[in-house]
């Protein structure tokens, strides 16, 4: 028997904790740092400026740290930033971030990120949320903590998940989903999807307090069993002086209803959103500059 030899692509300079495993036909960029107990499996490809923390399971087929397929990117020294102990299915795809978009797309940890999905540049996805089979982020999109998006659905640019809501199957989302709420259509392409009900494996997850859980539920069906009026009960409800996570709830409705198209992040278009500070080095901001107009 000839021996066949199993090839792997490392870069000299990426930097690859001695603990971490990459597998065979797996392609890893200059650039790149893998954290301890990550593991790509095979036919993986991390390039770009990209970082994953520690204890990442990445399977076959992914490509992570590729340029945008925004035409506004200029070739600037943009980030994909992983935590620690994410899942990522077969053929998962993310981007860099862009210099109009602040350089960054993010995801967090203990997140699940099912086969097909793609996160496009500029998004940041918090903890513990999960994506479905072939779930679709546009650019600048943030899914906050808890949140579950199931398979099929996609994504507009610049729209909000709000913490432990969850959005259905092929469901298009073109607005912000507010914390701890169902999102979905019966039928999508006659009647926008539109909160539907409480998300109360959510409210679980989120393992509040006793009062606080009461309150919510309370301020979730005074908000939502009829969606008119929104800013009018907001305005009431604080008058009262709700708090924590019906805070919160009351606080993320409000900034969706001054967004454009029903998108608080629209008010970032062009610019830099706040979470990206807290990513980059003074010396990544002076380097990532917005293109020439």
């Amino acid at each position: 028997m000839s021996e066949v030899e199993v090839l792997c692509e490392i870069a000299p300079s990426a930097r690859v904790a001695a603990e971490a495993e990459v597998g065979p036909y797996c392609v890893v960029g200059p650039e790149v740092t893998i954290g301890p107990g990550t593991v790509l499996t095979q036919r993986v490809t991390v390039v770009g400026r990209t970082t994953l923390g520690s204890g990442n399971v990445v399977a076959e087929g992914c490509v992570l740290g590729t340029i945008p397929q925004d035409l506004k990117y200029a070739g600037g020294p943009t980030l994909l930033v992983i935590g620690h102990r994410n899942r990522f299915g077969p053929r998962v795809t993310a981007h860099i971030g862009t210099e109009v978009g602040g350089g960054v797309t993010r995801i967090g940890d203990d997140n699940v990120l099912r086969d097909g999905c793609h996160v496009a540049h500029d998004c940041y996805i918090d903890d513990r949320a999960t994506l479905g089979h072939h779930v679709l982020l546009a650019g600048h999109v943030l899914v906050e903590t808890g949140a579950v998006i199931e398979h099929g659905a996609g994504a507009h640019h610049f729209v909000t998940i709000g913490r432990y809501a969850r959005v259905a199957p092929r469901t298009p989302i073109r607005r912000d989903v507010p914390p701890f709420t169902e999102f979905y259509s019966d039928d999508p392409e006659q009647v926008p999807p539109a909160v539907r009900g409480v998300h109360y494996a959510g409210v679980r997850a989120a393992a509040l307090a006793a009062p606080e859980e009461s309150e919510l539920l309370r301020v979730l069906g005074e908000l939502f069993d009829d969606e008119s009026a929104l800013q009018t009960k907001i305005e009431q409800l604080e008058k009262m002086g709700v708090e924590g996570a019906a805070a919160e709830l009351c606080g993320f409705v409000h900034r969706s209803l001054q967004g454009i198209y029903g998108r608080y992040r629209e008010c970032f278009r062009g610019q830099a959103p706040p979470e990206a500070a807290q990513y980059l080095t003074p010396e990544q901001h002076s380097a990532i500059r917005r293109p020439v107009p």
